[in-house]
């Protein structure tokens, strides 16, 4: 079996749940439950480059300022088709200024199709940017935003695919415990995936805002590499939030276009998205929307 091969299948069983006993799903589980990834090394001069990128990323990040609400942005590809990193640029490209992010937003990236542009999206990546984030940001008067975009499967799990290199998988509870532990406490969430609604049950709390693109048990649609944007994106980021601007209320008119595409296209089950609204997530946002404004 070629090496590649060998990988996804092990990778197949790395994100396998179910209702076996829990000594029979760690021997199945070489992360024993973690956040981890199955990677290929890269050439050293690709792996400068790779660590140059996300260096760069980091240190770009402007410092909190005391007493003023800052927003600290995270969009990230988790997997290498050209329309994931199309969609996780153009959200970030609405949300900068829609938030007043300017100087605090990242993006990392799968890959796309050409040069790399972006810092990767590797498991090591994404926790090292939640993790400066949390320690740059103050967690009583800032908002962390993270938007992500991937395929899901169907036991929640968002999957991370960088070209055959870096294999893993993002459960609902793997984030939960980074934002716990980065000490990131006033948040908004945003994932595009299929059965995304997954990730709003581990993460509910009065500071939070959780939109997801389908309900736990449903597919999204729109993930064609070719596509510019998901389905879910281009309803809310690119319909509703550019051109309404309130972020929790454009999340009711994407809904109604996301139904109204998947009826003309024949697509079932409807994909559902689902939101969940924290009281003093909210108010964190909508202050954060007139501050920008």
């Amino acid at each position: 079996m070629r090496a590649n091969g060998l990988i996804a299948v092990i990778f197949g069983a790395v994100l396998l749940t179910t209702a076996a006993p829990a000594t029979a799903q760690q021997q199945r589980d070489p992360f024993n439950g973690q956040f981890g990834a199955l990677e290929i090394a890269p050439t050293p001069a690709d792996a400068v480059r790779l660590a140059r990128l996300m260096g760069d990323t980091l240190n770009s990040l402007q410092p909190q300022r005391p007493g003023v609400q800052d927003v600290y942005l995270l969009s990230v590809s988790f997997w290498g088709d050209p329309v994931f990193e199309r969609e996780a640029v153009q959200a970030e490209e609405i949300l900068r200024p829609h938030l007043g992010a300017d100087g605090r937003s990242i993006i990392l990236s799968a890959g796309g199709q050409g040069t790399r542009a972006y810092a990767a999206a590797t498991p090591d990546n994404f926790a090292a940017a939640i993790g400066y984030i949390g320690a740059t940001m103050d967690p009583n008067e800032d908002l962390f935003v993270l938007f992500f975009t991937t395929h899901g499967q169907s036991d929640g799990v968002a999957a991370i695919r960088e070209h055959n290199r870096v294999f893993a998988g993002l459960r609902p509870a793997h984030l939960s415990t980074m934002l716990s532990q980065a000490n990131i406490q006033n948040r908004v969430v945003i994932v595009s995936a299929c059965f995304s609604g997954s990730f709003i049950g581990p993460l509910m709390t009065d500071n939070t805002v959780i939109m997801t693109a389908a309900a736990p048990d449903r597919s999204s649609f729109g993930c064609q590499p070719q596509n510019n944007w998901t389905f879910f994106g281009d309803a809310y980021f690119n319909r509703s939030v550019r051109e309404n601007g309130d972020m929790i209320g454009s999340f009711d008119r994407a809904k109604r276009l996301i139904a109204q595409w998947e009826r003309e296209q024949n697509l079932s089950p409807p994909s559902n998205p689902q939101i969940y609204v924290g009281q003093r997530g909210a108010a964190m946002l909508r202050q954060a929307e007139r501050n920008a404004h």
